[in-house]
């Protein structure tokens, strides 16, 4: 794409956001530090967490200490690598840019800086230690300029890499052309889609923007990871690069808004004429229109654009076909990948205890549907885990469909299982169990849950039972968003 001229640097008033800069098929923006709101009784604060590993194996690295310099106060990593300031930090209006280090016995140092903490956020912390000394800096779009960072060579765009073609479930996987060290790299998607949105977005910004900007980054990537759409091919290859001729990627940090945006939104997959397309988007102005785009950039999301329709109370799931025009939802606002069993991706469900087995005809929708066959003397489980940031108060709507068949001597007895995990590894569970008649007939099961009580950030559905059953139709849904 044709980037947009620069913007120019004049604040209209005291602590606005200046007009972000369009590099490529990505934005980055640039915010300009301004006060607190006069008479503010409080200074704005967040808060700063995230996890340790060792780059080589991703393993948790415990005991590793973690110091911000420029609050004076450190803290130790946990058994899973997890740590947390447990005092909110003082920040500033958009954000304050800050430092960390991170040191270990046998590692090298770990220091990022210039890395923003948002008021009311939580900025999060990937931590790879490697054997010698790491230095990382966040730069700002200006920062980024001068500096004239390496490019990525240019690409037709017409390679295969990870060639994933199943587009109802979003690639496990994404291979990414890290420029400043010239290799490819692969990452979880749903990570490489939360380091993303937080370097196009602007994490302050509403959650409804924040979601709209999730599905825009997720569908961009998961139609470069298609066959023939990939930026290169081969050994050593890449489905994008991470920079402004994508999507700008920076793995060592993220906000927890981004992230909930990210995780809120993975399971609702967008098509236009018939599939996955390359959602391109653009900064626009401030006051840009609820509207679809017209002129050069039409058929574009205007960033800009989304967080005037947030403001006006437009919720995400119409804020996306605003912009991209006659596309259509799938599994809209489900937690679950893949909970109609239509697509053969089907990794994000695994089972334990007997067999599960795709199903083609007499589904309760759509053409699939499991099967599910328990071990003699064994409860069969079907379950998926998603991460999912909750507080205590957070609750779940789950709903499947199941069918009892006359193959077994009674009705089915079917337990749905909903467990929350907190940040340390601990699960809290509540469930619901129903009396399926053995009759071959599919019925909706639902169930809501209260609050666990507990701060999670994970969540799984578990349909458990000692007979054989159908499944079908398997949603998690939980609030995201909203006026």
């Amino acid at each position: 794409m044709q980037p947009l001229p620069d913007a120019d640097n004049k604040v209209a008033n005291c602590g606005a956001l200046l007009r972000p800069i369009v590099l490529g098929a990505g934005v980055v923006f640039l915010l300009t530090i301004g006060a607190s709101a006069a008479g503010s009784a409080l200074p704005p604060v967040g808060h700063v967490e995230g996890v340790v590993l060792a780059e080589s194996t991703k393993r948790p690295v415990a005991g590793a200490t973690v110091t911000l310099p420029d609050f004076g106060v450190s803290t130790t990593s946990g058994r899973n690598g997890f740590f947390r300031f447990g005092n909110p930090l003082p920040t500033k209006d958009p954000y304050r840019r800050i430092r960390a280090v991170v040191t270990a016995p046998s590692w090298g140092r770990w220091t990022i800086h210039g890395v923003p903490l948002y008021p009311n956020d939580t900025l999060r912390l990937h931590v790879e230690l490697r054997s010698v000394d790491w230095d990382h800096q966040v730069l700002t779009p200006a920062e980024r300029r001068a500096s004239h960072p390496p490019e990525a060579p240019a690409s037709s765009y017409t390679y295969t890499c990870t060639g994933w073609n199943y587009q109802l479930v979003p690639t496990s996987t994404i291979k990414v052309w890290i420029t400043n060290d010239s290799v490819s790299e692969q990452y979880d998607f749903a990570f490489y889609a939360a380091h993303v949105l937080p370097n196009e977005w602007i994490p302050s910004w509403d959650a409804d923007s924040l979601g709209a900007g999730a599905v825009a980054v997720k569908t961009y990537a998961g139609y470069r990871a298609m066959i023939g759409h990939a930026y290169s091919g081969g050994t050593g290859c890449a489905d994008l690069v991470d920079g402004t001729g994508d999507q700008v990627f920076d793995p060592t940090w993220s906000t927890a808004a981004t992230d909930q945006a990210v995780y809120a939104t993975l399971g609702s997959v967008l098509y236009k004429n018939g599939g996955l397309f390359l959602s391109q988007y653009f900064a626009g102005a401030p006051g840009d229109p609820c509207a679809p785009v017209e002129g050069q950039y039409a058929g574009r999301m205007s960033q800009w654009g989304t967080q005037t329709c947030a403001t006006q109370k437009v919720l995400w799931p119409d804020i996306v076909p605003t912009f991209y025009q006659d596309s259509t939802w799938n599994y809209l606002k489900n937690l679950i990948l893949d909970p109609y069993v239509e697509s053969a991706g089907t990794y994000a469900w695994t089972w334990s205890g007997g067999t599960a087995t795709r199903t083609r005809g007499g589904s309760y929708s759509g053409n699939w549907h499991w099967v599910d066959t328990p071990s003699p003397g064994q409860s069969m489980s079907m379950r998926e885990r998603r991460p999912f940031d909750g507080t205590g108060t957070t609750t779940y709507h789950a709903e499947t469909a199941l069918r009892c068949g006359p193959e077994n001597t009674s009705s089915c007895s079917v337990t749905i299982w909903v467990v929350v995990f907190e940040a340390n590894g601990n699960e809290h569970k509540r469930s619901k169990t129903f009396t399926v008649s053995n009759d071959g007939v599919w019925r909706l099961y639902t169930y809501d849950t209260p609050g666990f009580g507990f701060v999670h950030d994970e969540v799984k559905l578990v349909i458990a039972s000692r007979q054989t059953i159908g499944v079908d139709a398997s949603v998690l849904t939980s609030a995201y968003g909203g006026p």
